[in-house]
């Protein structure tokens, strides 16, 4: 491994991966490298057994992206080689996107929740006001009605995962949606997106409108991935999550925030 990756802020369950993933960026990006920063739960805790991945970014130099800012594909196949041998150790996968500072990461880096392991600390960092502003968008454009019809075409096929997948896709769609409200009930935003997740479900717990079916949404996807990810508890597990965005809409949209 590559010397000078800083470890230390890192959850230690996450520290042998996360050097490793560091490793094979550097040794293929080299100078196009800008920063490498780990960022979420493998940062601030709280991950979820079965569930969490290991999130990153590679903020690299604006001129070795594609105009759609991302790096080439003949740069990443070698690149993906090196990182296919790595053994994630129990998360359920490395996640990296790549920041050509063309701005795909219009908010920034929440503080408390990202950790930068290789390269320069001069990176955008989120305030208060944009992650007011961020919350009140996505969750003006949240439509359960289409993610409902979006399941319900996608049980009607089966077999390779396809189930299971769809867990994870509504899980991209929760968690955020989560964060979202609680960032807006907030006195101190920053604050609610230093927390772990169970520390948000408890927060929330108490709210007449998302505090029950957001209970249901967190025991119905732990069980689901404490169970090995069963075709009843996929089932359960979807119709929680639809249940929370439901109620997450009707408490944004009925001025709650």
């Amino acid at each position: 491994m590559v010397t000078g990756i800083d470890l230390d802020g890192m959850q230690p369950v996450a520290r042998n991966v996360a050097g490793q993933v560091a490793d094979v960026y550097i040794q293929h990006l080299g100078s196009d490298l800008v920063s490498f920063v780990a960022h979420g739960s493998g940062v601030k805790g709280g991950l979820i057994s079965g569930s969490s991945d290991l999130d990153f970014a590679a903020i690299v130099r604006p001129g070795c992206v594609t105009p759609g800012g991302e790096l080439p594909l003949e740069r990443v196949v070698p690149l993906h080689r090196d990182l296919a041998r790595i053994d994630v150790e129990g998360f359920r996968y490395v996640q990296v996107y790549v920041d050509g500072q063309v701005g795909k990461q219009p908010v920034g880096f929440i503080p408390g929740t990202f950790h930068v392991l290789v390269g320069s600390q001069d990176v955008p960092v989120a305030t208060a006001a944009n992650l007011v502003e961020s919350a009140r968008v996505s969750l003006a454009a949240l439509d359960p009605a289409r993610l409902r019809d979006r399941l319900g075409n996608a049980l009607l096929d089966h077999g390779e995962g396809r189930l299971v997948r769809q867990v994870r896709l509504l899980c991209t769609d929760v968690w955020p949606t989560m964060y979202q409200v609680a960032c807006l009930q907030a006195d101190d935003p920053v604050q609610s997106w230093q927390r772990t997740k169970h520390d948000v479900v408890r927060h929330l717990g108490t709210d007449p409108v998302v505090g029950e079916p957001l209970r249901h949404w967190w025991d119905a996807v732990n069980a689901h991935y404490a169970a090995g990810e069963t075709v009843e508890t996929s089932l359960s597990a979807l119709m929680s999550g639809v249940a929370f965005l439901e109620a997450a809409t009707t408490w944004y949209r009925d001025g709650r925030r």
